[in-house]
């Protein structure tokens, strides 16, 4: 029988704290003000070549001319989404000419959006000489980007001294694209 009340009694003060306890109203409308503002990175471009790789039949290449396709714009959910766009590069000379690199943003119907050069010193003694490059892409710039489908690079060589199969160095590019998302309401 006194198991009983113990455990009667115990139950009602349960019940009690169930029932009484301090809780704060669920505001289910903050899920309208949710927002995330998520960053994605992606490769752009790898070139890592010895000087040598400029000669052709022992006759020195001026320049190299390469395209990539781009999909990521087919997609209307990132097209809306996007707020900034940074595309980052960074070189690395170490031989005796210059080089500059030009990239050109074109359209579906081969139309040139935007585009922008960055030039590279010689090394004077083979040691590296080192740059970066940030292009970044927001109001007009950004919405070209989003209308491009295809990048255009061209590393043209600058003048300078020989390169023949002996010539010791190197021209080494990398690149990422960084990509700037806010998704709000539309989750």
């Amino acid at each position: 029988m006194q198991k009983q009340i113990v455990n009667y009694s115990f139950l009602v003060i349960i019940l009690y704290l169930i029932f009484f306890s301090c809780t704060k109203e669920i505001d289910f409308d903050q899920a309208d003000d949710f927002e995330i503002s998520p960053v994605m990175e992606s490769s752009l471009v790898f070139f890592d070549e010895p000087a040598n790789s400029f000669l052709l039949n022992n006759t020195e290449i001026i320049s190299i001319k390469d395209s990539i396709k781009i999909d990521f714009f087919n997609n209307e959910f990132i097209v809306d989404n996007l707020i900034k766009a940074d595309f980052v590069f960074e070189t690395t000379n170490s031989i005796n000419k210059g080089f500059q690199l030009q990239v050109d943003f074109i359209n579906d119907t081969e139309e040139q959006l935007h585009t922008f050069t960055i030039r590279v010193s010689p090394s004077s003694d083979g040691s590296d000489v080192l740059s970066n490059h940030v292009e970044e892409f927001e109001g007009d710039t950004l919405t070209a980007l989003k209308s491009t489908r295809k990048l255009v690079f061209t590393l043209s060589l600058l003048p300078g001294g020989p390169i023949d199969q002996t010539t010791r160095g190197r021209i080494k590019l990398e690149s990422k694209a960084v990509f700037y998302l806010n998704i709000g309401e539309e989750i």
